[in-house]
């Protein structure tokens, strides 16, 4: 997928957190293990979830923001690579689940953080905080819910 405005830009990242929760709900199915079963389903709903509420800001931006155009720093920083599911979770403990989940978050917080550091419209630069905002508290809340997880 292209990539050239804030707009797809958005769709990008919806589309990747939707394909992150079917590849850990995939391998939940093929996961031998009970609680990383249980882990790799509770990530996928919560990237579910996730993946509609950034979505949900196409609502609520502004067009003159959803419409700028981002390409110069994504040909710096090209975006994830959305690849196909290859049940790498299936075989991971629980703390590679959430190591490999929190990395992949950190990456797009970054994407974010590195267009908001670089965009001067104040609406933009609104709506960028509010996705990246959104991005660090889910991962978060993830990542809590994994280690009460651990607990049990």
């Amino acid at each position: 997928m292209k990539v050239e405005s804030f707009r797809e830009l958005l769709d990008w990242t919806s589309g990747y957190h939707r394909h992150l929760s079917n590849c850990l709900a995939h391998c939940a199915r093929h996961q031998p293990d009970d609680r990383c079963q249980m882990l790799l389903n509770y990530l996928s709903d919560k990237e579910m979830q996730l993946s509609t509420e950034v979505f949900g800001f196409r609502q609520i931006g502004e067009d003159k923001a959803l419409n700028t155009w981002c390409t110069e720093h994504l040909d710096r920083h090209p975006l994830l690579v959305g690849a196909a599911c290859d049940d790498a979770f299936a075989s991971m403990s629980t703390a590679e689940i959430i190591t490999e989940v929190e990395n992949q978050h950190q990456k797009i917080i970054l994407l974010y953080q590195n267009l908001y550091d670089r965009s001067h419209p104040p609406k933009m630069q609104e709506l960028l905080a509010e996705v990246r905002d959104l991005e660090q508290q889910a991962a978060r809340q993830m990542v809590q819910g994994a280690n009460r997880l651990e607990d049990i």
